[in-house]
């Protein structure tokens, strides 16, 4: 993942700041969304989390790449779902996922929004979700949720 920044590349960090990223400022995210699932609900620590992905040459990891540690629950999956996360302070910072469509094969990275340093990049309309999915999974009482965003 390279990717030559400029000013107006999006950034963020890890919670304790020793793995930024960077993010090309023409980017628009694949996917956004609230996923509710019990894999990423527990892989969070939080019963429900927003992501977005995007074309995976879109991201890239500026400063300490070396404390990436990466987790996979599954080994059958390691070929096309990873999670990336800081050694120092367990902070999730990105997935990759290899995703198959149409048959197009499209290499995704995906990070959090919250990671963001400008909480309002995070919060505008390109970044904000556009679904929450796994609904059946949540264990939130959806009508919490008066978003109106589609549910799957």
């Amino acid at each position: 993942m390279t990717l030559s920044e400029t000013t107006n590349d999006i950034h963020g960090r890890c919670y304790c700041g020793a793995v930024k990223f960077s993010i090309a400022a023409d980017t628009k995210p694949l996917l956004a969304g609230y996923c509710h699932c019990k894999d990423c609900r527990q892989a969070h620590s939080a019963p429900v989390y927003q992501y977005v992905y995007m074309d995976q040459e879109k991201f890239s990891i500026t400063d300490g790449k070396d404390l990436l540690n990466t987790y996979t629950r599954n080994e059958s999956v390691t070929d096309h779902f990873r999670r990336y996360f800081c050694s120092q302070c367990g902070s999730k910072v990105y997935n990759f996922m290899h995703y198959s469509r149409d048959n197009n094969n499209i290499d995704l990275c995906g990070t959090f929004p919250s990671l963001f340093d400008d909480q309002k990049i995070a919060m505008s309309n390109v970044w904000s979700p556009k679904k929450h999915v796994h609904c059946s999974e949540s264990i939130l009482d959806l009508e919490c949720f008066t978003d109106s965003l589609p549910r799957s």
